[in-house]
């Protein structure tokens, strides 16, 4: 699939951002729903997929129209200094952090003791 295809089957212009994908994405399964569209839905997914993904972002972040416009360099800017934490403190407090949003049931797929 190629970002032509793409765009045209959501019916959305080249210069479209994420709300009008994800507007065009939510449009269009509602007009052809899974159940009784599963080849048409199949082909918006794909699209909308394709457009969202990480390797297409990355790509028209660094489209010549985009460089030429004012690229914010701020967004590009990381940390110069190496993390003071080691790898068994980052595990622990990854571990602990894990523990309480299970315990507390507000991790995505927590089923702590409150379900």
């Amino acid at each position: 699939m190629t970002r032509k295809d793409a765009l045209a089957i959501l019916r959305v212009s080249d210069s479209a951002t994420r709300e009008d994908l994800d507007q065009a994405y939510q449009r269009l399964v509602r007009r052809y729903p899974p159940e009784f569209n599963p080849e048409k839905f199949r082909q918006i997914d794909e699209a909308y997929k394709f457009l969202t993904s990480l390797p297409y972002l990355v790509e028209r972040l660094l489209s010549p129209q985009k460089l030429k416009s004012s690229v914010n360099k701020e967004e590009f800017k990381f940390p110069r200094s190496r993390p003071t934490a080691t790898p068994e403190q980052i595990r622990a407090a990854l571990r602990k952090q894990l523990l309480q949003a299970y315990i507390w049931g507000t991790g995505p797929d927590s089923q702590g003791p409150n379900h």
